[in-house]
């Protein structure tokens, strides 16, 4: 997917400084509101148009607890007629980061100096929403299966027009057995 192009905001504004909670004991929360609203890279070919939301991070004895609401925009290409849109939806995340680097525990840990990096999480979390079908709008009715042709606002076909006169031809042997 092409990506336009301009500035972004780096993935180093996704680390965070958690050592202070660290010295403190289990228990200790703090809230950090995020609003980051232009582009920002997640991963080397990974964008979001925006994203904004709440962390609460909470000290346990294993490390900390990010719990947060976020809403993200992100940039992708409609499932039915290949256009370019701005998915908006919201996310939900709770991860541990230990500590110690505990694969047992949870994947993702503290760094050596009392920091943690929010863009893999965010990474893995994108990419599964990314994975589910999305549309641009409600009625977009997709692409002429027999010229290719966009069908949304074209006065040629309606997508009952399209779904009920057009056969894909590999299919056409079995419309002669219903017959």
């Amino acid at each position: 997917m092409e990506y336009p192009h301009g500035s972004y905001l780096s993935k180093r504004l996704l680390r965070f400084q958690v050592g202070f909670l660290l010295s403190e004991g289990p228990g200790s929360v703090r809230a950090f509101p995020l609003d980051f609203p232009q582009r920002l890279q997640i991963d080397a070919e990974l964008f979001v148009e925006s994203l904004a939301g709440e962390l609460i991070l909470t000290r346990t004895k294993d490390g900390i607890l990010l719990q947060g609401h976020l809403r993200i925009r992100h940039l992708r290409h409609c499932d039915r007629c290949l256009d370019a849109f701005v998915h908006e939806f919201a996310l939900d995340v709770a991860e541990l980061f230990t500590a110690l680097p505990d694969a047992g525990k949870s994947v993702f840990s503290i760094d050596g100096s009392g920091e943690i990096d929010l863009a893999p999480l965010l990474r893995e979390e994108i990419l599964i929403e990314v994975s589910y079908r999305a549309i641009c709008q409600a009625d977009c009715y997709g692409l002429n299966a027999e010229t290719g042709d966009r069908l949304n606002g074209s006065d040629e076909l309606t997508a009952q027009e399209a779904e009920a006169g057009a056969i894909d031809p590999r299919m056409a042997v079995l419309k002669r057995l219903l017959v």
